[in-house]
């Protein structure tokens, strides 16, 4: 006789009918499109333009290129050549103002003829910038240039630190008070806040309401996954993964659209924050995770919605509905929930977490450290962030279809092999053609996306229903703290145009060996408890494959009694027990 199982009384009123289409439409959609601009939007806030040192004196039937002429230096720039230095001039303002005086042409003068006689000091007055793509950024604001330029890594650590804390204390208490009050602080956290920090002048509050804001993510995009992917059938969660990833890359495609059109720091911000105080609206139609309160024990709360579930997709409510659930969560909550440490006390559960997390941090330094690269490519700003965003869209696709077919293991451990080897390669195309690096750059991030889409998948089907949450928060925590230097390897360019691609080569290597050692979780039921986690795939080999090619079923749950353990439930393909059988 079978355990009851969750999914099991989830398939009788619907895992895949109205109900689910309507978190989809709803929720899934909506929330993946909006959620790149809390993570992506300082890159265009702290946009840089061109500039150079301010030389006050000018006169008017002198242009500015004439002036750059007379008193900015030239200096080379690896990849670019011999440019105005950004960064340095002629000490000359008051000698240039009497050499104007004396020359009835202009265009006499040249910057040789102070070189002699004045020396190149640092800018003096301030900066002028290029205006042609933006009137005013935050850098442009605060003058985070030259000596102050790493000012703008500073404050986007100070945000991806913000990812850390939000991560730990709102997924944790998740696992406590419920996925959706959370979701909802998350996102009055990032509406409130991100618009108090376009206000702001004093540089500690800049730093602070930096923090605040970027609290709210990733928790919003874990928490609004987690609730769905709860209640779907096993065969929709790549399905619903995947296309969260294609709603951010849609998303993400916008953004420098909407820089470019917007041309303002402030206005951008006012824009792509606003639609957050609509998530306030997930309070009347999203409903809580009915496996969230079965781990609870909200049996009533639990029965109501599944009720519902079973109206909304047209089926009848199972009989005994009430007490199959008290069944299940006698069975699976006979342990407390002190949330993400007990996920270190089994020694299984302990090394899975670890390989997660690895995988996690690796993915999330590799995509955000290349996308800040895109800072030091040449060319056109609002074209590459495009070109590498509008990449993601077939890497969503292929990695849906090589995740459903070929299993997640693979599918994520090879993919990250492959964006480690593109990125190696760029090192030695540094000084090619222009157009060269961003094209390996573009299929570098078109297989770091699948592999970081995959874990995604793999962290909800390996950690149990009870620690969902707090695990998959614990892998984001860890992340997002190694997620803080992602700045910084865009920084590193200043030290050599190449280091940036040789750091994230070995991050994708890394990423490669350790996805490796997760077992595959292709049409798997769910551990439900950390008993069930404990006992989940343990007999899977390294060089098992469970593709499309050799799974054709859904797999099955039987139950397994010893006396130390009591009931488990243990997901176990079809193909085994036909195998047993057999066997037999």
């Amino acid at each position: 006789m079978n355990t009851p199982v969750f999914e099991q009384l989830l398939e009788e009123v619907g895992d895949s009918g109205r109900h689910q289409l309507v978190l989809f439409w709803l929720f899934v959609v909506p929330i993946n499109f909006i959620i790149p601009w809390v993570a992506l939007l300082p890159i265009f806030m702290t946009s840089t333009p061109e500039h150079w040192c301010h030389v006050p004196g000018r006169p008017p039937n002198v242009s500015i290129d004439q002036w750059k002429q007379l008193t900015i230096p030239r200096e080379h720039k690896e990849g670019i050549g011999e440019t105005f230095s950004s960064c340095r001039q002629y000490n000359l303002t008051s000698g240039v103002r009497e050499a104007l005086g004396q020359s009835s042409e202009v265009t006499q003068l040249t910057s040789s003829t102070f070189n002699a006689s004045y020396r190149v000091v640092g800018c003096q007055t301030g900066w002028d910038y290029d205006h042609t793509y933006y009137d005013m950024t935050l850098s442009m604001e605060l003058n985070w240039v030259c000596d102050r330029s790493s000012q703008v890594v500073v404050w986007m650590s100070v945000g991806l630190a913000g990812n850390v804390i939000g991560t730990l204390v709102l997924n944790s208490l998740s696992d406590l008070v419920g996925r959706l009050p959370m979701l909802l602080v998350s996102a009055m956290l990032y509406a409130v806040f991100g618009l108090v920090r376009l206000y702001v002048k004093d540089y500690l509050w800049i730093m602070v309401t930096m923090f605040l804001a970027s609290t709210s993510f990733p928790s919003i995009l874990e928490l609004s996954l987690i609730i769905t992917l709860e209640q779907v059938s096993p065969g929709w969660r790549a399905r619903i993964t995947s296309t969260s990833f294609i709603m951010w890359t849609a998303g993400m495609c916008l953004l420098p659209l909407l820089a470019w059109l917007t041309r303002d720091w402030v206005l951008l911000g006012v824009i792509t924050t606003v639609p957050f105080f609509l998530l306030i609206l997930c309070w009347w139609f999203l409903p809580e995770s009915p496996r969230w309160m079965l781990s609870r024990n909200n049996i009533d709360k639990c029965a109501e919605l599944m009720k519902r579930i079973a109206r909304r997709n047209r089926k009848e409510v199972p009989e005994k509905l009430d007490e199959t659930l008290q069944s299940i969560a006698k069975t699976h909550n006979s342990e407390k929930n002190y949330g993400a440490l007990q996920l270190f006390q089994n020694s299984t559960v302990l090394f899975r977490t670890f390989l997660l997390t690895v995988c996690y941090s690796c993915y999330n330094l590799f995509y955000y450290g290349l996308t800040y690269n895109i800072s030091n490519l040449s060319g056109n700003e609002f074209i590459n962030f495009f070109l590498l965003a509008i990449t993601e869209l077939p890497s969503n696709l292929l990695g849906w279809w090589m995740s459903d077919f070929l299993g997640r293991r693979w599918t994520t451990a090879g993919c990250s092999l492959l964006a480690a080897i593109t990125a190696l390669i760029n090192v030695f195309l540094i000084n090619g053609a222009q157009w060269v690096p961003i094209l390996v750059l573009i299929i570098s991030k078109m297989f770091v996306t699948i592999s970081f889409m995959v874990v995604y998948v793999q962290c909800a089907e390996i950690y149990p229903t009870t620690h969902r949450s707090c695990g998959t928060g614990l892998s984001s925590l860890v992340s997002s703290i190694f997620g803080t230097t992602a700045p910084y390897i865009a920084y590193s360019d200043t030290y050599g145009s190449w280091m940036p691609y040789l750091i994230l080569s070995a991050i994708g290597i890394i990423g490669f060996i350790f996805a490796s050692l997760i077992p595959e979780t292709l049409n798997t039921d769910l551990p439900q408890s950390l008993l069930d986690a404990s006992n989940f795939l343990t007999t899977e080999k390294y060089w098992s494959y469970k593709g499309k090619r050799l799974t054709s079923g859904k797999a099955g749950i039987t139950q397994q009694t010893s006396p130390s353990q009591g009931h488990v439930n243990l997901a176990i393909a079809e193909t085994n027990i036909a195998n047993k059988t057999a066997a037999s």
